[in-house]
């Protein structure tokens, strides 16, 4: 509960890591919502059919638990490789459990997702649940940068919540 209204009421803090505070809201995270966002991407990949052809590899930018680029891995045949990047010691920590637990494998560092190195011909790029945490300029500047690299060939999966308070940018 507590994780879901900082979300909701107390946006203000998640630029400043505030939704891994405390060992709760960790586990909720890692328990409750990261099988949820592995159900929802891998769905949303599936109705897209954007495994298909796979990708040569999938960057997993905000990356969390890493759920995101596992289920577009999992969907391509080949388990294409993931290369994930979040802001979050504890989270990196998490995803190479899940990756080596699922089988997938990934490179997951500590990092800015949008300073990430993005923009390969046949490249899957998923923005999943990491967008909508960013304050409005970065965010700006990753929109930018994930239109920019779809130009140049590759596919981009922004996956976001539908509602006007979490992603008032999203018209």
């Amino acid at each position: 509960q507590a994780l879901s209204s900082l979300y909701v009421e107390r946006r203000g803090r998640l630029a400043q890591g505030s939704a891994l505070e405390g060992a709760g809201k960790r586990a909720a995270f890692a328990l409750f919502y990261g099988p949820l966002h592995f159900l929802t991407v891998r769905e949303v990949v599936r109705a897209l059919n954007a495994a298909d052809p796979p990708p040569r590899r999938i960057v997993d930018l905000g990356c969390g638990t890493a759920v995101a680029g596992a289920a577009w891995a999992l969907e391509a045949r080949g388990r294409r490789p993931v290369s994930g990047i979040d802001g979050s010691g504890w989270v990196i920590g998490e995803a190479e459990w899940n990756a080596r637990t699922l089988g997938v494998t990934a490179a997951l560092r500590r990092g800015n997702l949008v300073e990430a190195t993005i923009g390969g011909v046949s490249e899957g790029i998923v923005a999943a649940f990491a967008v909508n945490e960013l304050d409005d300029a970065p965010r700006a500047v990753l929109l930018r940068r994930l239109l920019a690299a779809h130009a140049k060939g590759s596919r981009v999966l922004v996956v976001e919540p539908i509602a006007r308070t979490p992603v008032p940018f999203w018209p």
